[in-house]
């Protein structure tokens, strides 16, 4: 469930472009084992994360003009959604909808923005998300913007070395980051990026000792 939590964060505040990448399973963070998804029995379907994928991509081909692209991976959204019953983990209804009256009016998506996804109940926000999550989000923010997602990727390893990883400094930033105005971005990767830099020297110290 980490990707598709992480999609729905970033779609939720108006990321559409990284929500595709992250749904697509293309972001360049992997989270690895998280143990929110051993406590989940149900494991999202490649249906779903196929259709969110495609209903990322027609929100952001419409925003940009490119309407047969968009009714195109609308109508795949469509077919990847429909063979899905309603789960718990995602509320496919208003998205279901959208993607009906896109089809039917792809003016729709200048009148108003397309509806925000519920996850569990809860519509997720990059900022309140969990570690895993927020790498995740953080990974392709930074792959679109051009910072290194390495970075990101230690500060998860880092966090997770840690006896309560949610609360360390790496969490803090990841979240901060990803969750960040985008005029703002800048200056919280140079922070997180700071804190990486140090906590890789001290790696490269100890390991040194032992050569």
């Amino acid at each position: 469930m980490t990707t598709v939590l992480a999609g729905a964060a970033a779609h939720n505040a108006g990321e559409y472009a990284v929500a595709r990448v992250i749904w697509a399973g293309e972001a360049p963070v992997d989270p690895g084992a998280d143990p929110d998804d051993a406590k989940t029995a149900d494991e999202p379907s490649d249906d779903l994360r196929d259709g969110l994928a495609a209903f990322a991509t027609a929100v952001t081909a419409s925003r940009r003009g490119d309407w047969s692209s968009a009714l195109d991976a609308a109508t795949d959204a469509e077919l990847a959604l429909d063979s899905l019953t309603e789960g718990r983990e995602v509320d496919l209804g208003p998205i279901r909808r959208w993607l009906a009256a896109f089809g039917a009016d792809p003016e729709v998506a200048e009148r108003s923005p397309p509806p925000t996804v519920a996850v569990d109940g809860d519509r997720p926000t990059p900022g309140e998300l969990p570690l895993s999550a927020a790498a995740v989000v953080a990974g392709a923010v930074a792959a679109a913007r051009g910072d290194d997602p390495a970075v990101v990727a230690d500060a998860l390893r880092f966090a997770r070395d840690d006896e309560r990883p949610e609360s360390t400094r790496y969490a803090t930033f990841l979240r901060d980051y990803a969750g960040a105005e985008p005029s703002g971005r800048a200056i919280v990767f140079e922070r997180l990026a700071g804190v990486v830099a140090r906590q890789r020297r001290k790696e490269d110290d100890v390991e040194g000792l032992f050569e």
